[in-house]
C-alpha cells in the first residue's frame, strides 16, 4: 500500500497515535474489571452476613426449644402439685400407692426435662459466643469493603478520567494521519488488540518473534509505501 504524505512523518505519528491507543488499551481493560472487584467483595460480605445469619438462626431455634422445655417442665411441676394435692383425699392404701407412682413418674419425666433445659443453656451460650464472632466478623468486613469499594470508585474515576483525556488526545493525533493509512492502521488494531504497528528489531518483527525475510526488511527502511508483517499482520516500522 502506498501513501501520498511523507511515510517517514507519519509513521512518526502513527507511533503516538500507538503509544495513546496502547494506554487506552491497558485503561479500559482495567475499567472493565472494576464491576468483577466490586461483585467479589459482594461475595465476601454475603459470606460473612450468611455466617451471622445463620448463627442467629441457630440461637432462636435453640431458645424456642428451650421455652417448650420451661413450658414442658412447669406442665410437670403443675401435675406434681395437684397429684400431691390429691393425696390428703385418697381414703385406700392401693390408690394411694397409685397415686405415689404417677408422682414419681411425673418427677422422673421433670428431671429429664431439666437436664434437657441444661443442655440447651449450654449449647445457647455457645451459639451466642458464635454470634458475638460471626457479628464482629460481619462489621470488620462491612468497614473493609466499604474502604474497598471507595477505593475502587476512586480508581474507576482517575481511569475515566484518564480515557476522556487520552481520547481527546487521540482526536488531535488522527487529525494529522492520511486516511489510508489511518483506515489500514485502526482495521489491524481492531484485529490485533493493543498493538497495530511492530517495529524490526534486527531481522525480528517484535511483536510476533518472527524472522523476517530480507526483501521485506528492505522495503521498510525505504520508506516508500506501508509493509505488512507476514506473520502476524502488523503494520511493520524500522527506527534509524
Amino acid at each position: 500500500m502506498t501513501i501520498k504524505a511523507d511515510i517517514k512523518e507519519q509513521f512518526s505519528k502513527l507511533i503516538d497515535l500507538q503509544s495513546v491507543d496502547s494506554e487506552i488499551f491497558d485503561l479500559k481493560f482495567q475499567k472493565e474489571d472494576f464491576p468483577r472487584k466490586l461483585e467479589e467483595i459482594d461475595q465476601v460480605l454475603a459470606g460473612k452476613k450468611t455466617g451471622m445469619d445463620a448463627a442467629e438462626s441457630a440461637l432462636k431455634q435453640l431458645q424456642v426449644e428451650k421455652g417448650e422445655k420451661e413450658n414442658e417442665l412447669a406442665s410437670g411441676e403443675e401435675r406434681i402439685k395437684k397429684h400431691e394435692g390429691e393425696l390428703a383425699l385418697i381414703k385406700t392404701n392401693k390408690e394411694y400407692s397409685v397415686m405415689l407412682e404417677q408422682i414419681e413418674s411425673v418427677k422422673a419425666d421433670v428431671s429429664l426435662i431439666e437436664e434437657k433445659i441444661i443442655e440447651a443453656l449450654d449449647k445457647i451460650e455457645l451459639v451466642q459466643s458464635k454470634c458475638a464472632e460471626e457479628k464482629k466478623a460481619f462489621e470488620e468486613e462491612v468497614k473493609k469493603s466499604d474502604a474497598e469499594r471507595s477505593l475502587i470508585r476512586s480508581e474507576e474515576k482517575k481511569v475515566s478520567d484518564r480515557l476522556s483525556e487520552l481520547s481527546r488526545k487521540r482526536g488531535a493525533l488522527i487529525g494529522a494521519i492520511e486516511g489510508k493509512l489511518l483506515s489500514m492502521y485502526e482495521r489491524v488494531l481492531e484485529n490485533r488488540g493493543k498493538h497495530a504497528l511492530s517495529k524490526i528489531n534486527g531481522e525480528m518483527c517484535e511483536e510476533c518473534n518472527m524472522r523476517l525475510r530480507p526483501q521485506v526488511i528492505n522495503e521498510v527502511r525505504s520508506h516508500k509505501k506501508l509493509v505488512i508483517c507476514e506473520n502476524c499482520s502488523r503494520i511493520l516500522y524500522a527506527e534509524d
